[in-house]
């Protein structure tokens, strides 16, 4: 399962002290081997206020103070909104209302009820329905790749930690996604070679999408 990295942060202890006891099965399934925050968070954390600020104006993304913290807080994704380079995302179509085909049907009947026979007439009532057409889910460009690692949902490529012919683990986290705002670590299925990346850094995916083979 995909937990992501704000999750364990909230886990761990960064956002502060938790409204009720997190039991410890919960904290070893998510933690793993790290240890939670014992000490106020905050005195964890480094200044970083001066060297943002610096990288923020390197950049020619502010405008105005507000930017500066726009970037701190979203420093992956905030230079392409502040230069105006983000893409808006396409909606979706709403499907089209279509008559449903009209079924053959008997339209009068002899009913006898308790000896007494009546005859009754039915009227079909017609209505709209949206109707879909089925179509096989696409598959991802991985489908045939032995050894890919995929993207486990849609997002925004944010970090890779791997390049060609990186040596890596089972297990090892080898990019992270970015998706609601929230951190997704990507990790290997196997043991072995960075065969190929197949995607850059700020690029959009969609879900099973090859990010990169390991052989």
């Amino acid at each position: 399962k995909v937990v992501p990295k704000e999750v364990k942060d909230y886990v761990k202890g960064l956002y502060g002290k938790t409204p009720a006891p997190i039991s410890k099965k919960m904290i070893v399934k998510i933690l793993g081997d790290e240890e939670p925050v014992t000490v106020r968070p905050a005195d964890l954390l480094a200044p970083e206020l001066d060297r943002v600020t610096r990288e923020a104006y390197d950049m020619g993304i502010v405008r105005k103070e507000e930017d500066i913290l726009t970037y701190a807080l979203y420093p992956a994704v905030a230079p392409k909104f502040l230069k105006g380079e983000a893409k808006e995302e396409p909606l979706n179509k709403v499907p089209k209302l279509e008559l449903a085909p009209q079924a053959v049907m008997h339209t009068e009947f002899r009913v006898e009820v308790d000896g007494d026979v009546f005859n009754v007439k039915v009227k079909p009532v017609g209505g709209a329905v949206a109707i879909d057409s089925v179509k096989e889910a696409p598959k991802g460009a991985q489908a045939n790749t032995e050894g890919a690692v995929v993207a486990p949902m849609q997002g925004m490529v944010l970090k890779l930690k791997v390049k060609p012919n990186d040596k890596v683990a089972k297990g090892d986290v080898v990019a992270v996604i970015e998706a609601m705002k929230m951190e997704n670590n990507v990790h290997s299925p196997a043991a072995g070679i960075v065969k190929e990346v197949c995607v850059r850094e700020g690029a959009t995916v969609s879900r099973s999408d090859l990010l990169m083979v390991v052989g």
